[in-house]
């Protein structure tokens, strides 16, 4: 029995040697194929480079007459401009905005209807055929969505919580769902934007519901502003007698025991009074002139449908990429041209050397 015993544990590591061999050779077998992909790549690349060194002559000169075509070309075509206005946007209307804006792209861009544009633009026709596209998106921020979500959040009852988590809420949101706006304009000159700017804003901002609806929200501010601002000038008169009545009783000989009473309401009636403190007028006129600070700054912002934040620079500026530009394009396409045309000649020889054979 005792003799037995080790045979199967010689029997055991024989096993064992083999696995580690397989996963040995599994391991090498790995790595020399990924070895074989990087020195395949290098031969191409090797081959590619000797094939260009070969014919460096054709190619320099395939690169050289792209980038003199193309500068003739980038200088003598018009450069393609850009410029952004950000508005904000009052009374739910970012969806009114947004078709505008659509609808101007759609003649400018789509429709090249210069004759539509420059009636809508109140420039000529001259003018608006330099229009090339109007563009608009919400300027997002992640600070505002996490603050809209911590409003909408407290607002859900106990089960919508639950299920209501950030992400959801932040891939709900749409481009009307952010009061900030940032338009694009498209130009071939960049000298339009201040003509246009006027009448684009008025443009696109245009509805009759929105506008009669701003008109009515505006004159409520207005009515609330003058009930505050008489309301201040009462409690300043009040201030202004309260302090006339502590000097007349300053004025008195002091009786031990006395006070300034000043009767308030039903307190005659009930037969006490009330000693009247005018640091609490004093507070209570700093309150009325808070809330209409907050007022004023209301009738401010939704004075108008929308408001300009940041208008049209005084000029547009180059918003083309590299790949707009002739200069770097026709090279690159001449270079692929060119190699293009000796692939297929080696080609066809290697093909009639296989012919012949």
């Amino acid at each position: 029995m005792s003799k037995e015993l080790p045979q199967p544990k010689q029997s055991e590591e024989v096993d064992l040697g083999q696995l580690f061999k397989l996963i040995g050779n599994a391991f090498d077998r790995f790595f020399k194929f990924i070895a074989s992909i990087f020195i395949g790549i290098y031969n191409i690349f090797l081959l590619l480079l000797i094939h260009i060194y070969r014919r460096l002559v054709w190619y320099a000169a395939a690169i050289i007459l792209g980038v003199v075509i193309g500068f003739i070309l980038d200088k003598n075509s018009d450069k393609l401009y850009g410029a952004n206005m950000f508005i904000e946007t009052n009374f739910n209307s970012a969806r009114q905005v947004y078709e505008n804006v659509k609808q101007f792209h759609q003649l400018a861009n789509i429709d090249k209807d210069t004759l539509g544009l420059a009636q809508k633009l109140s420039i000529s026709t001259d003018e608006a055929v330099h229009l090339k596209g109007f563009y608009i998106e919400a300027d997002v921020d992640e600070n505002n969505i996490a603050e809209m979500y911590s409003g909408f959040y407290e607002r859900l009852d106990s089960v919508s919580r639950l299920e209501m988590t950030y992400e959801r809420y932040k891939n709900s949101l749409t481009a009307y769902n952010f009061p900030i706006h940032r338009i694009g304009v498209a130009s071939t000159d960049k000298n339009i934007y201040k003509k246009i700017e006027q009448a684009f804003i008025k443009g696109i901002s245009g509805n009759t519901y929105l506008n009669e609806l701003a008109k009515v929200n505006n004159d409520i501010l207005v009515r609330k502003d003058s009930v505050l601002k008489n309301q201040i000038q009462k409690t300043d008169t009040l201030v202004k007698e309260y302090l006339q009545i502590r000097i007349n009783e300053s004025k008195k000989e002091p009786i031990p025991g006395s006070g300034t009473n000043l009767y308030m309401g039903d307190a005659e009636s009930s037969g006490g009074s009330l000693m009247v403190d005018e640091s609490k007028l004093l507070e209570r006129r700093l309150w009325l002139e808070e809330r209409r600070r907050v007022l004023d700054s209301a009738i401010v912002r939704q004075k108008n449908v929308v408001n300009v934040l940041a208008n049209f620079p005084q000029s547009g500026y180059d918003i083309r990429e590299w790949y707009d530009k002739k200069k770097f394009l026709l090279p690159l396409i001449l270079f692929v041209a060119t190699l293009l045309v000796f692939t297929f000649i080696g080609l066809g020889k290697y093909l009639n050397k296989q012919s012949k054979k």
